[in-house]
């Protein structure tokens, strides 16, 4: 019995709420690196159980449980024993030797839930608990009257990798592959001069490595005349009763050869098998140290004997927050699972010390829009670093060039003076810790940087505030080079032109200095790469003609985008741009800002031509009612860099949850059928 289906489908509808929740998330282990809250209070506040239960039953599941317990009839999740108004929890943990996955789900009627088991599960009484491992013993299931404990575990890779594990467990060490044998097979001159393709296409061969295989495929009465044989290469081509040429004749050279390839195979088949009998032994003994870690980390968890997870945020969840993750501590977590041969096996450990402190990031329904909100938590040395960096704005001079109608546009603002002066501290933070001759060679890469480079100088070429805007679908020319032939079949080269439709794109950043850019210009022209049309250079380009940017200098900004006629008439101070006041309003307030117009989808398809089954139209057709899709940020605010993401739904049900829900039902009837 495969106990991970079981947790998959208890996880499946155990999203949390607040009757247990204190209680569970006392369980989560205090020194946890990654927790998940799921609120199902909130989530049915906000979706129709009926629905979802609706969806289930299109998709399977209750059938699947059902086909492994007859006595199972009811298509209903609030039957499934799982208390639907508390908070379930994951979690992660990790140390040197072993990784932890684990789930805390509220019970509601511990009858109703082991009603849902396979009829053939293995359960035994642990501690007193009601319990069934995986076929592997890596993963537990254990529950009471209140609580469901899931844990599995596994091995770390870099742990058991060390020569004292490996001696301590009595793992043994893989065989070493002989590549030498390999090496020394060499193919004999008459083989590889044989031209097999040849005789073979001649003879309507599909494949003849031996006299044997040919006679095969000529006929029966050949293989009958070559049994009267004992060496094959006296075999009479008077015998073949067909006008066939005759067979390539085997050497003992080629014999030879052939005997070395069956050897080394035969060679591979052992290391292989070998191999994977001390794999197989290995992975014994790892999940034998799995199976007793998880016991034991199982039965502290449920006595009480650790120290619980605090977090206010977690135990008093928004009335419309779904879910919520936190990450304590990421540098830590990524030295568990940094490759030990990556790096620091020749230069140790980086110190991975990139001043996170907290990672947050929760769901959230808002009316008819779904959102994704968190922040990052930095220390307070690096949080001084970040504000700098992020406290430049959007150069006001890129608001004409921004309008609602755009299908969507990137702003990203970085104070490059500020980066390139914290960099070098940023760098020796991450790898200053590591062996003392490494961290001085970091160092003096660092100084020469800090002295060599001028910050100023290089904020003035390329100031940091950008933005990019794709403004939808444009027709172009584009030329290309067919070709003609003669009655002979010589060919002459054409040069033709044709219209492609292609996105029609503008990136915009200023600069102070375009000194550098009007020298590598220079040198481009020289070289015949670019097109100057009166002050705009075209790019050229081999591979993808109609994206090929024009770039434009002046008044204090660099343009690259592929649409000439808007650099004319910016270049000529006549460009009357919309500056659509809604775009232009997030890209201000934001120091990060992506969006994308989900309602011009459909258009875009149209005018693209693109390919679209038929089940998916009226979904496409439908992306016209939508909103903006965006991700946003607005730097640094205290010591935490916050952002947001959110998608707009079509305003047609109660929220943006019971939205996503009935597409889901829809789909899952449109499969069904």
């Amino acid at each position: 019995m495969n106990s991970l289906k079981i947790a998959i489908a208890v996880l499946a509808i155990s999203i949390g709420g607040k009757v247990h929740a204190q209680d569970l998330l006392a369980k989560v282990p205090e020194d946890s690196k990654f927790v998940v809250a799921l609120n199902s209070k909130v989530f049915f506040k906000h979706a129709n159980v009926n629905q979802l239960n609706n969806i289930f039953k299109n998709a399977g599941m209750f059938d699947a449980v059902a086909k492994d317990n007859e006595s199972f009839k009811s298509e209903n999740i609030e039957e499934f024993g799982i208390d639907l108004n508390a908070k379930s929890y994951l979690y992660l943990n990790v140390n040197d030797s072993i990784q932890y996955f684990g789930a805390l789900i509220p019970l509601k009627d511990k009858a109703q839930f082991e009603s849902i088991l396979p009829e053939d599960s293995n359960i035994e009484v642990v501690n007193g608990l009601n319990t069934i491992y995986s076929d592997d013993k890596k993963l537990r299931i254990s529950w009471d009257q209140q609580t469901i404990y899931v844990l599995g575990g596994s091995a770390m890779t870099n742990y058991f990798s060390r020569e004292d594990v490996k001696e301590r467990y009595g793992l043994l060490s893989s065989p070493e592959y002989d590549w030498t044998d390999e090496a020394a097979i060499a193919v004999p001159d008459t083989v590889s001069s044989l031209d097999w393709e040849a005789w073979e296409a001649d003879t309507a061969v599909a494949s003849a490595d031996s006299i044997a295989d040919y006679l095969d495929v000529v006929t029966e009465e050949a293989i009958e005349a070559a049994e009267e044989y004992d060496e094959l290469n006296e075999i009479s081509l008077d015998s073949i009763p067909f006008d066939a040429p005759p067979p390539p004749m085997i050497t003992n050279d080629e014999f030879d050869y052939v005997d070395s390839v069956l050897d080394q195979d035969e060679y591979q088949d052992d290391y292989y098998q070998a191999y994977s009998k001390i794999n197989n032994y290995n992975d014994s003994i790892k999940n034998e140290f799995v199976h007793d870690m998880v016991n034991v980390e199982i039965e502290r968890i449920i006595s009480g004997n650790l120290k619980p997870y605090k977090s206010k945020t977690l135990s008093s969840m928004k009335d419309n927050e779904l879910v919520r993750m936190e990450v304590q501590k990421l540098d830590s977590l990524i030295t568990y699972y940094y490759p030990a041969d990556l790096l620091y096996g020749y230069m140790t450990r980086p110190t991975f010390n990139y001043g996170y402190e907290k990672i947050n990031t929760s769901i959230l329904v808002d009316g008819n829009q779904m959102k994704l909100v968190g922040d990052v938590v930095f220390d307070k040395e690096t949080s001084k670093y970040y504000k700098e960096m992020y406290k430049h704005k959007l150069n006001p001079k890129f608001y004409s060039f921004l309008s609602d109608d755009a299908l969507g546009f990137i702003s990203f603002n970085l104070n490059t003076e500020a980066y390139i002066k914290y960099m070098p501290s940023l760098v020796n933070r991450i790898y200053g810790g590591m062996d003392v001759k490494y961290s001085q060679i970091i160092d003096l890469a660092t100084t020469m940087f800090d002295i060599v480079v001028d910050e100023k100088a290089i904020a003035k070429v390329f100031k940091g505030d950008n933005l990019f805007v794709l403004n939808g679908v444009t027709q172009k020319e584009v030329k290309y080079i067919d070709y003609e032939y003669d009655d002979d079949y010589n060919y002459t080269e054409i040069e033709k032109t044709k219209t492609e439709k292609v996105p029609n794109y503008m990136w915009v950043f200023s600069s102070d200095d375009t000194r550098v850019f009007e020298k590598i210009i220079k040198v481009l022209e020289n070289e015949s790469e670019v097109i100057n049309h009166d002050g705009i250079f075209e790019i050229k380009s081999r591979d993808v003609k109609e994206l090929a940017p024009y770039i434009l200098m002046g008044q204090g900004m660099v343009f690259l985008g592929n649409d000439l006629d808007q650099l004319k008439s910016i270049k000529a101070n006549n460009f009357k741009g919309k500056g659509g006041s809604k775009y232009v309003s997030v890209a201000k307030k934001n120091s990060v800002a992506m969006l994308f117009n989900t309602k011009r989808i459909p258009g875009l398809v149209d005018d693209l031509e693109l390919p679209v089954h038929r089940s998916m139209s009226g979904e496409i057709k439908n992306l016209a009612q939508y909103g903006d899709l965006y991700i946003i940020s607005n730097g640094m605010k205290g010591n935490s860099f916050k952002w947001e993401a959110g998608l707009e739904f079509p305003n047609t049900n109660a929220n943006a949850l019971d939205f996503i829900l009935n597409s889901l039902y829809n789909m899952s009837e449109a499969l069904k059928n």
